[in-house]
């Protein structure tokens, strides 16, 4: 089994996945560094602890990951940041049960995504796990 990952890990198309994926994380966590205040009042009003060392850590999170995977370095460590990020960020921030109308929709709209992505984390930890 560990043959055929070592073949999908070889083909283009896991190579153009790995630096899209990885460059959109790289990409987020510039935007999150550049935002850490805006970010900090919103985690705050979120009620989450330490709001500015949670998104400045959290950030460092999607980027430790976004460059492993886009590199494919450490590929396990760096799919496990990814998804240590969205475990702890999606159902804090995007709370969308705590909300009615329009801002239920959005929070449920970028809870589904972070729930993808962080999906898409767990197919690059089981790969690069195998690689081990």
């Amino acid at each position: 089994m560990s043959e055929t990952n070592d073949k999908v890990s070889d083909t283009t198309a896991f190579r153009i996945a790995r630096l899209l994926y990885g460059g959109v994380l790289i990409l987020t966590a510039i935007s999150g560094f550049r935002n850490v205040d805006a970010q900090s009042a919103y985690a705050e009003s979120k009620g989450v602890p330490k709001p500015e060392l949670s998104v400045v850590t959290s950030h460092w999170l999607l980027l430790v990951g976004g460059v492993g995977i886009s590199l494919w370095r450490y590929p396990a460590v760096a799919a496990s940041s990814v998804v240590a990020f969205f475990v702890g960020v999606t159902p804090t921030i995007h709370d969308f049960w705590s909300h009615e109308g329009q801002q239920r929709q959005n929070e449920r709209n970028h809870f589904l995504k972070n729930a993808a992505l962080a999906g898409a984390a767990l197919a690059f930890l089981g790969i690069g796990e195998r690689k081990k």
